[in-house]
């Protein structure tokens, strides 16, 4: 039996699999590659790799905050206030827009995202909230699956972040992607994208030194008789300056007697080379979840970008938000009061369009065509003011209840009656 005056044991977490699951560090990688070449050969060569970051990096920074309580529903407080000013502005060099962007760039380049709130070892409200490159943030491991601490190193300058062993908080942000690799770092979908980037970039390149070279392909020069090494250095010499490169597409070379040209490249009807260029586009697009129509006009008709836009939203950018806000909640909100939680303001997402019109038709099926909008909420619909009516309405045209009640096709004076209805 304990002594009931013995200091009770300070709560430990930890994972269940113990420490010795954790003790295996940096084998991701972020630390086995340079993270600068995805940056480089991907980000900033690729345009497939770069259009589908920006639709993804776009999508989620269009997206409307709102404070919620626990159960959803939108918060009206000074407390909300704060926090909806601070996502507004959330530092002096950026409004929320671009912060977001930044954070879901970091996350399709490197499976990782991260700022830092000011000011720094305070338990009060933050007043700002900071990017911060996760390619320059480094974790120590701690004990039970949670960092000791986040280092932000720059140049010469380091920087601490300590976590708090019990509850992970800290004055650092930093989500990841799971990675089967590495339990402390994120995985980038350029890992799994990263050959069929590079497919695509060799093809690009390709196509652009055939053009310089006016798509005439390599070959050999063979020689009829014996010749030595500075006979065979001044031909390679004079086919270099007189056949390669831009300026010279197109000449035709004049070769001596006992000299033959024979071509031996491929064309790019032979390699294929315009359906691997199109299928290493796929390829990388469903990678990062992007839809083809969207980053690629060729595949884009009206009708099948509404529905991509549709599954882009439902499939990837939601998806990806939703687990950034919950996250993001846990970790800022807890210094503005308790009980409230970030959340997505759906009816604001025009790409949703569809699902509400759906749910709408349905709802009315339903009701047995029967009106389901008074007065004040067909206007409140439309963001009009409240006449504080309470008559029933339907789309006036085609076929309708009246507004006596009765069933039937609306004539000129019904639309007039239903349109004053309406409007007021």
């Amino acid at each position: 039996m304990p002594w009931p005056f013995s200091r009770r044991a300070q709560e430990v977490k930890s994972h269940p699999s113990g420490a010795a699951f954790f003790t295996e560090w940096g084998t991701g990688w972020t630390q086995q590659r340079k993270p600068e070449v995805y940056v480089k050969e991907g980000y900033q060569t690729n345009v497939v790799v770069y259009a589908a970051i920006q639709e993804i990096a776009t999508a989620a920074a269009s997206l409307e905050i709102e404070v919620q309580d626990a159960e959803g529903e939108p918060v009206e407080s000074r407390e909300a206030d704060a926090i909806r000013a601070l996502l507004d502005r959330p530092n002096p060099m950026q409004g929320w827009p671009g912060l977001c962007k930044s954070l879901f760039v970091d996350r399709a380049l490197h499976g990782e995202m991260s700022m830092v709130r000011y000011p720094l070892k305070s338990n009060a409200a933050p007043t700002e909230l900071w990017h911060i490159n996760p390619m320059h943030v480094q974790i120590e491991p701690g004990r039970g699956g949670i960092p000791s601490k986040y280092v932000h190193r720059v140049n010469s300058k380091e920087i601490a972040y300590p976590v708090e062993p019990l509850t992970g908080a800290s004055d650092l942000f930093f989500q990841k992607t799971y990675n089967p690799l590495d339990y402390w770092r994120g995985q980038s979908p350029l890992v799994a994208a990263g050959l069929a980037a590079d497919t695509h970039n060799a093809g690009m390149m390709w196509n652009y030194r055939m053009l310089k070279n006016g798509a005439r392909p390599s070959g050999i020069l063979k020689l009829m008789t014996d010749a030595g090494a500075d006979t065979i250095n001044k031909a390679r010499e004079y086919f270099k300056r007189q056949m390669q490169g831009d300026l010279n597409a197109g000449e035709v070379p004049i070769l001596p007697n006992g000299m033959e040209w024979q071509d031996v490249g491929k064309g790019p009807r032979d390699m294929d080379f315009l359906s691997t260029h199109k299928e290493s586009a796929k390829l990388i697009a469903r990678a990062f979840g992007v839809p083809l129509p969207l980053i690629d006009n060729d595949a884009a008709t009206f009708n099948n970008v509404r529905e991509a836009k549709l599954r882009f939203y439902t499939d990837t950018v939601l998806p990806q938000f939703n687990e950034f806000l919950e996250q993001l909640s846990n970790w800022l909100l807890p210094s503005f009061g308790k009980g409230l939680r970030l959340g997505v303001d759906m009816d604001k997402i025009p790409a949703l369009e569809i699902l509400r019109d759906a749910a709408y038709q349905r709802a009315i099926r339903a009701a047995g065509n029967r009106p389901l909008l008074t007065q004040d909420e067909a206007r409140q619909t439309l963001g009009w003011p409240e006449l504080g009516g309470s008559a029933a309405v339907l789309d006036p045209i085609g076929d309708a209840m009246l507004l006596d009640g009765t069933s039937g096709s609306m004539d000129s004076g019904d639309l007039t009656k239903a349109a004053k209805l309406i409007y007021g």
